[in-house]
């Protein structure tokens, strides 16, 4: 297991959909904030989509609201970029999360796995990975400053990660974790994520000897020429 410094450590969290942060990451981000972890979480995709029971513009309305809920609770700071869902991998779409990097700094960046089932979770993570490498650049000037971010960071949602880097030990926290993403209740309405994220958690536990309830990553470390 890597165990971190989280004290001042700057992490800034890439999420497709309200909830994937949580579900995937939320002990982490529950342990590196009382560590003294400054955080952002930026919401990448627009969340309006038609459902039987409401309207896309319903649907978006509280799915934000639940999003914000989620960033009261763990006090730190947010940004929604609004993207189409199913983005594809173009400058367009690269840039916004360029001048995240830059204006936030983060000595960490976390994102979904590029293993993923959800074509949303994959393109999201790939756009991450673009945008980390050009945020380094001496280009792009209209996005502020380059900065070389270091490592990624990348966790598991609809899919189980088949190879994985490191798990962290999210025992003390996983009661609030599960009050996190009880946040999120209209998606738990329609599918009880809460007792997924803690099977699976409970799982990378108890069979990888790394607590009773373990989150599991992926890492990559960049490096700039």
């Amino acid at each position: 297991m890597i165990n971190f410094n989280f004290k001042n450590l700057r992490i800034l969290s890439f999420s497709a959909h309200p909830d994937d942060e949580i579900g995937g990451a939320g002990g982490l981000l529950l342990q590196a904030k009382k560590g003294g972890s400054v955080l952002k979480l930026v919401l990448c995709l627009d969340p309006a989509e038609p459902r039987l029971d409401k309207s896309p513009t319903q649907e978006r309305i509280t799915r934000l609201r639940e999003f914000q809920k989620v960033v009261e609770l763990l006090d730190c700071e947010s940004s929604y970029l609004g993207m189409e869902r199913y983005p594809v991998i173009n400058m367009e779409n690269i840039l916004p999360l360029v001048k995240e990097i830059r204006k936030f700094r983060p000595d960490i960046v976390i994102t979904l796995s590029d293993e993923d089932y959800h074509p949303d979770h994959r393109a999201v993570a790939m756009l991450v990975k673009e945008a980390i490498w050009r945020a380094g650049r001496n280009a792009f000037p209209k996005y502020g400053q380059p900065f070389k971010a270091k490592t990624l960071i990348q966790y598991e949602a609809d899919k189980p990660m088949s190879n994985i880097d490191f798990l962290r030990d999210i025992s003390d926290v996983m009661q609030e974790k599960k009050k996190l993403l009880g946040l999120y209740d209209s998606q738990v309405n329609r599918k009880d994520l809460i007792s997924a994220a803690e099977g699976l958690n409970r799982f990378r536990g108890i069979m990888y000897k790394a607590g009773d309830y373990a989150e599991a990553f992926k890492i990559t470390e960049f490096f700039y020429g």
